[in-house]
């Protein structure tokens, strides 16, 4: 995963700059088809007429997988609406360029397979940065309400309405989910490897006479001077 930061500096959310304790991650994707963060990071970084008030943590690319942050971590955004702009870093993800979408949250493909592969791409480099982003902000990722989608975050009563990004995901008929996506996060993070404080011991003998023991150990301690010996 390759982070690339360009904030934007010309965008009202970053010029108001109000500073917040991220207490979790919400997983947005975009809307409208275009995988580019490029494009994003552009369109954000203007001065927005009309009150238009929008600007998120970081955009994936859905074509090649970087991530392009936007706002630093601990700015709070406008991404989400209701309360989960001040609880919550906000993350999108790119589209297919071969959707079209019709009315809401229905779309359709011209070419699912692409469509697949970027689909792909954006999920894998969200999962490697929200594992990166729980080591950075001490977040358990299979905590209740850490890590939400937008949509989950307005069945929560914390979000504006919308279905992203699980209506894209079964559109395209993914067997992705956000359960799914909290435990690829825990597994990224290696959160079932051994504490930083577990030790591990390599046996290279067994001996019946104590005497043959300390012999070999005098011999293994010229490479390995921290050898002991055990009883068992």
């Amino acid at each position: 995963m390759n982070i690339i930061e360009k904030i934007c500096t010309k965008n009202q959310c970053y010029q108001v700059g109000k500073a917040f304790t991220p207490k979790g991650l919400m997983l947005h994707s975009v809307g409208c088809n275009q995988p580019s963060a490029l494009v994003f990071a552009n369109s954000f970084n203007t001065f927005q007429p009309n009150g238009r008030q929008i600007c998120v943590h970081g955009v994936i690319d859905a074509n090649h997988g970087e991530v392009i942050q936007l706002l630093p971590w601990t700015m709070r955004g406008w991404h989400g609406g209701g309360t989960s702009n001040d609880t919550h870093i906000g993350v999108e993800m790119g589209e297919p360029a071969c959707i079209k979408y019709i009315q809401g949250a229905t779309f359709t493909c011209s070419d699912l397979t692409t469509a697949r592969k970027n689909c792909e791409t954006a999920y894998n480099s969200a999962v490697e940065l929200f594992a990166y982003l729980c080591k950075k902000f001490g977040f358990d990722p299979l905590a209740d309400g850490v890590i939400v989608s937008h949509c989950e975050g307005h069945k929560r009563g914390i979000a504006s309405n919308h279905g992203d990004p699980e209506h894209l995901w079964n559109g395209l008929g993914m067997a992705y989910t956000m359960d799914g996506f909290r435990k690829d996060v825990a597994a990224a993070m290696g959160k079932d490897s051994p504490a930083l404080d577990d030790k591990f011991y390599v046996q290279v003998g067994a001996f019946s006479s104590e005497a043959n023991a300390r012999a070999y150990l005098e011999t293994v301690k010229k490479d390995y001077p921290d050898a002991f010996i055990k009883r068992f």
